[in-house]
């Protein structure tokens, strides 16, 4: 048992240290990089133009099988908040603009909020805001603060609604 003794106090020491190094008080607010991007119906979407609406962001891929079970649910979401000002802008990380298109169109989804432009233009917007893995969704607030980052499941009504 006292050969056990040195190994709890250190396990106790790692603990603390982890615990001392989580940012204490409110999280980070970033305002966030913007962009445009051609949408799969030809027009040119920037997020800058959307600023005064709340804007769900999504990164995925037509291959991507997590992504396409939330991006639908993403996509009504915005449809039933559209009244209050919300708007979906999702990035395609597909490595063509027709598999993107085809998914879109499949699924009932609105061209004009699907983004794609080339996949190099994609890619860029995707390392702009950091996302290393998809789907990866933002809440945008009608200011242009960074209000959510994260899975897309943790975007609801409830989510949204502070900001509407």
């Amino acid at each position: 048992m006292k050969d056990a003794a040195p190994w709890v106090i250190a396990a106790l020491v790692a603990i603390a240290v982890v615990v001392l190094a989580i940012p204490s008080g409110p999280p980070t607010v970033l305002l966030a990089p913007d962009f445009a991007l051609a949408a799969l119906d030809g027009s040119e979407i920037s997020l800058a133009a959307l600023r005064g609406k709340i804007v769900l962001l999504d990164f995925w891929a037509s291959w991507c099988k997590p992504c396409t079970r939330t991006l639908p649910d993403l996509h009504a979401l915005a449809e039933e908040l559209a009244p209050q000002g919300v708007v979906l802008l999702a990035v395609s990380i597909d490595r063509s603009e027709d598999a993107a298109r085809d998914y879109a169109l499949e699924h009932g989804l609105a061209l004009a909020n699907m983004l794609y432009g080339t996949l190099e233009d994609a890619r860029a917007v995707k390392a702009l805001y950091g996302v290393v893995g998809i789907p990866h969704t933002f809440v945008i607030d009608r200011d242009g603060w960074i209000r959510y980052s994260g899975w897309p499941t943790g975007v609801t009504a409830d989510t949204v609604a502070p900001w509407l």
